[in-house]
């Protein structure tokens, strides 16, 4: 269709333009009335029925109560005089059953079967030959019946049909003095259109903006040629400075590009400065948290050495002591004068000795063993299984010089069956962070306090609870916790990189998280959960949770 618009001439567009729309104004115009009539038909011939269909039902119900079915039926031959009624049939409901049954009729009746089919009939449609309409007899508002009226729709389809007729042949009426007054209009319209269309023609065929259209008419199309006509003015204006603009152009391009390679070498290089201090950043940062973890180590093993340093000073003393009991001892057995006195004496000083220098290596090697678990841990990446309670017990050890400084009392709560197979030098490092954090940051200004450690398998998650009655911490720090090199404790030799090797410890090794509960402000309190899966022994036979 479009390609055939194409092809055909300007002037036979205008003739097809004002038929089409003569066309359309026509249909619109005319249409709704001619559908608004019928309707107004339809619903004229329908009401009439109904009334009829009512007024039948209320003369023919003290009749159809009392079954005069000969008195109605002579009421029903009065109606010969209808001319759209082509039949009368009254139908009555048995007052038990509620069953339908034939009671009178005019013309051709219908049967009850016919009734159950029609009862969804809505409506009058001309294109059928008849319709029915059926209305409910009431009798004390009581249904006892229906009147259903055959009703011929030939009288209505040929009213449409002439209606219909008589709009066709005003409708070619119109389309005739349309064509004729479009074959005049072509004249006046396509003439100055076809002087234009062999201008514009010209101009793009030659590119000779110099070229000017003929104002023939000063109407619309004249004002068109004449804006035109001024465009090509423009277009030649622009045409001559659009040349020198494309030289200018060049030149820039080409000093353009000189300066893009430049600034392009220049931001390659301050790329590659900036890729080699972050390079050189996150090794420092690197550096700083081994040196970080190596510093804690190292108080580890000061405290450690003085811790043991007692029971071993205890110990020597007590050999000191039992030399010189063995001394005392030498001279009255040489001399023969030993009395039961001296030897009972001599023996409740040995056994007090014994017990002495027995229980303070037993305290040192205790220590030693503690130690050097968790210094090995702390040092070492393997995985092995191990015990929570016992080895988290063993880390409190370790840190027993630190906390005999204080009055903090340290208080577990943890399942004594969880086993886990993971890195125990990474549960080492949280703990240790975690309790040297609570000592120098939460009880810094008290005397005394506690800190609670517990830990349960709930769900497919290893949940550890840590928490503190100290100082907490204030809510305007809640998101920079975690942030390397973050601390408020700079100016007594803080580095700000306990609890960043924390979350590190916890998101990377062991792929779990760590939150600051909300009530932290009132006193230290970290939630930890790991999945049960990444903790779990997959290749040995003990389960990693084995209640008794």
């Amino acid at each position: 269709m479009n390609k055939w618009l194409n092809k055909v001439s300007f002037r036979n567009k205008v003739l097809l333009t004002i038929v089409a729309v003569s066309i359309l104004a026509i249909i619109v115009s005319v249409t709704p009335q001619q559908i608004n009539a019928i309707n107004q038909q339809k619903l004229s011939l329908e009401q009439q029925s109904r009334l009829q269909a009512k007024f039948i039902g209320q003369i023919s119900a003290a009749g159809m109560s009392f079954d005069q079915t000969e008195s109605v039926q002579n009421l029903l031959s009065a109606l010969k005089s209808s001319p759209n009624t082509l039949s009368v049939t009254l139908l009555k409901r048995d007052e038990f059953t509620q069953q339908l049954s034939q009671f009178a009729y005019y013309g051709s009746p219908i049967t009850v079967e016919e009734f159950e089919d029609i009862a969804d009939i809505n409506g009058i449609d001309i294109a059928d030959e008849f319709t029915y309409i059926f209305e409910p007899i009431l009798l004390d508002s009581s249904v006892i019946g229906y009147t259903v009226l055959k009703i011929d729709l030939s009288n209505l389809k040929s009213q449409v049909f002439n209606s219909i007729f008589l709009t066709f042949i005003a409708v070619i009426a119109a389309l005739a003095i349309a064509f004729y007054i479009s074959q005049l209009a072509q004249q006046t319209l396509t003439k100055p259109v076809e002087v234009l269309t062999e201008t514009i023609s010209n101009v793009a065929k030659n590119k000779d903006y110099s070229l000017r259209a003929l104002v023939i008419t000063e109407d619309e199309l004249g004002e068109l040629t004449s804006a035109f006509n001024h465009m090509l003015q423009e277009l030649e204006h622009y045409d001559e400075d659009r040349k020198i603009q494309e030289q200018e152009i060049l030149s820039l391009n080409e000093s353009l590009e000189k300066k893009v390679e430049l600034r392009t070498n220049e931001l390659k290089n301050t790329n590659q400065q900036l890729q080699d201090s972050l390079n050189r950043l996150q090794n420092t940062q690197q550096q700083m948290v081994e040196q970080e973890k190596m510093a804690s180590l190292g108080s580890l093993v000061a405290g450690i050495a003085h811790e043991i340093n007692t029971p071993i000073g205890i110990g020597i003393t007590a050999i000191s002591h039992l030399e010189h009991i063995i001394e005392q001892l030498e001279d009255p057995f040489r001399q023969g004068k030993l009395s039961k006195t001296l030897v009972e004496n001599t023996i409740s000083n040995l056994k007090e000795c014994h017990n002495l220098v027995y229980y303070n290596l037993e305290r040192a090697a205790q220590l030693v063993k503690s130690f050097k678990m968790v210094a090995v841990d702390q040092s070492s990446e393997d995985i092995r299984l191990f015990n929570l309670q016992k080895y988290t017990q063993d880390v409190v050890t370790s840190l027993g010089p630190e906390l005999k400084k204080t009055q903090i009392m340290l208080e577990l709560d943890i399942n004594e069956h969880i086993h886990l197979y993971s890195f125990p030098g990474a549960f080492s490092q949280i703990f240790t962070n975690l309790i040297m954090n609570s000592i120098i940051h939460g009880f810094k200004e008290l005397q005394h306090g506690t800190i609670n450690i517990t830990a349960n398998q709930i769900e497919h998650e290893l949940v550890i609870d840590y928490r503190d009655n100290g100082c907490g911490i204030a809510k305007e720090i809640f998101d920079k916790i975690f942030d390397p090199f973050f601390t408020t404790n700079r100016n007594t030799g803080g580095s700000g990189l306990g609890t960043h090797i924390i979350y590190n410890i916890v998101t990377q090794a062991l792929g779990g998280t760590i939150q600051l509960a909300e009530d932290a402000y009132k006193g230290a309190h970290f939630i930890i959960s790991i999945p049960w899966d990444n903790i779990r022994p997959d290749s040995q036979e003990t389960n990693v949770f084995s209640p008794q």
